[in-house]
């Protein structure tokens, strides 16, 4: 009767626990995988859903838009948080298929201006910028989007990105317009074209048109090209494993990737609640170590958590963000559509 009455005491508790387990709520986190999900775990939706009382499941995706659409689509929304661009965000909430983040819950008040639009909070920031060979130019490399167009003041073989997004951008600073005009002058028909005759006349000197981050990698590893456009945290990669390369920050176009809810969200309230405790500057300081990626929270750089050195490369250091200028997510949102076919046009031409 002892061994009896021991046996389902132990078996309650256990029983007991998983009832307990099984209460919680859990939210559903997707994004792109690799390190953003492994500093997710550590630093982000992992500790933020300790705190807070909830459990998470994380699924890896390849689109983030593209999954909302679907989900939303057939009326079976499975995820709460979703990974993807701040224009993709833009687009989705222009669509009806995301839920305005609550930014009385979400704080947002030391976030950099223009990563806290209605649809999406920006978690970290890159730039497309330029690299170039240091074994064709030595210290002496382009300094500037000018120079990066200029053939006969850096003559070589280029390669550029086979998009639109953020190419346009470079290729108006590059014919003259101070980045701070750079959107006011796309907001026109004319400046638009401006940008796409601009990259057109380039395009002879184009040896590669790329279209992933690895190939970005691999074209400055193997000195396929002299210069290149392409995001900062490729190029670090690539000078880390032995790439003869040099980059600057200079007229740089910084993006921004996000954090998205849903429409239809099973717990859009919670997802709010982790959102705000992912956003905060330690957890932003601490996600740097995995991504090497620029937190969008400015008191980040003021925990004392970031290494000084590794500081120093991030785009959204303030000595580096001061030298670009932030993608206006809303132009592209409005946009994006014609850009892409003007560029497709002209690349067919």
């Amino acid at each position: 009767m002892k061994l009896l009455s021991t046996t389902i005491l132990c078996t309650g508790i256990l029983i007991a626990g998983a009832a307990h387990a099984a209460d919680k709520v859990t939210v559903s986190i997707a994004t792109g995988g690799g390190s953003t999900q492994e500093g997710g775990r550590a630093v982000l939706w992992g500790p933020a859903s300790e705190k807070l009382g909830y459990a998470y499941i994380d699924d890896t995706i390849d689109e983030g838009l593209n999954a909302v659409r679907l989900q939303v689509g057939a009326n079976n929304v499975t995820y709460d948080i979703v990974q993807m661009a701040a224009y993709e965000a833009g687009l989705g909430g222009k669509e009806g298929i995301l839920t305005p983040i609550d930014y009385s819950v979400v704080d947002a008040k030391d976030l950099i201006p223009g990563t806290a639009p209605k649809y999406a909070v920006c978690f970290y920031s890159y730039s497309l910028t330029f690299a170039y060979n240091t074994k064709t130019y030595g210290d002496k490399g382009p300094q500037n989007w000018a120079d990066f167009f200029d053939v006969e003041k850096f003559p070589g073989r280029r390669a550029m990105r086979g998009n639109a997004e953020a190419q346009l951008e470079a290729a108006l600073m590059a014919d003259g317009v101070a980045p701070t005009d750079v959107y006011k002058v796309l907001a026109t028909p004319a400046g638009l074209q401006r940008a796409i005759d601009k990259i057109e006349k380039l395009k002879p000197n184009i040896a590669v048109w790329w279209k992933s981050g690895a190939q970005i990698t691999q074209l400055i590893k193997d000195g396929e090209v002299d210069m290149l456009s392409g995001w900062n945290g490729r190029f670090d990669t690539a000078i880390k494993e032995g790439a003869a390369a040099k980059y600057d920050f200079n007229q740089g176009i910084l993006g921004t990737d996000c954090f998205a809810v849903p429409k239809g969200a099973p717990h859009a309230g919670e997802a709010m609640k982790m959102l705000n405790e992912m956003m905060s500057a330690e957890s932003q300081a601490k996600f740097v170590k995995f991504t090497h990626d620029g937190p969008t929270n400015m008191k980040a750089f003021e925990t004392g958590l970031i290494d000084p050195a590794l500081a120093a490369t991030l785009p959204t250091n303030p000595d580096n963000v001061k030298k670009q200028i932030v993608q206006d997510a809303d132009w592209w949102v409005e946009n994006n559509d014609k850009a892409q076919s003007m560029f497709v046009d002209m690349m067919t031409r």
